[in-house]
């Protein structure tokens, strides 16, 4: 799976911050989306330490975007969210690290190679800005 059930709610925290602009404190962000608030302070922390989204305390703190939404690649939110980069197959990105030495007569091998590249610029095009407007079609 390229997308895990985080990443997909990273990117649906992520829209709904760059949709309301300003601070929103998680409770509230919560109810807006359907996701456990545990689960959602969870995602949110761990997109703060990558510098995603930025916290303010107090009465009324919440999280905001640490970046415009253009400045975001949706590539960026998946790293940030799953730590590492997404494989269609596990398999080796190239014939070097093979496991079994054998990339050179590997019958899928150079499909699954050129597919998760491909996937992968695809996904650098991408920012949380297009996102927000094709939410708005």
């Amino acid at each position: 799976m390229i997308f895990t059930r985080s990443t997909g709610y990273a990117l649906l925290v992520l829209t709904e911050l760059a949709v309301i602009g300003k601070a929103i404190n998680t409770t509230s962000l919560s109810e807006r989306i359907g996701v456990s608030k545990f689960f959602l302070a969870k995602l949110l922390q761990n997109l703060s330490k990558k510098g995603i989204v930025k916290s303010f305390k107090g009465v009324n703190g919440g999280f905001v975007l640490d970046k415009e939404p253009k400045d975001i690649k949706i590539i960026d939110i998946f790293k940030s969210v799953e730590d590492k980069d997404f494989l269609v197959y596990e398999c080796a990105q190239n014939e070097e690290d093979c496991p079994n030495n054998r990339a050179n007569v590997c019958s899928i091998w150079p499909f699954l190679n050129l597919l998760e590249d491909n996937i992968y610029s695809y996904l650098d095009r991408f920012t949380l800005e297009d996102v927000v407007r094709m939410k708005n079609c």
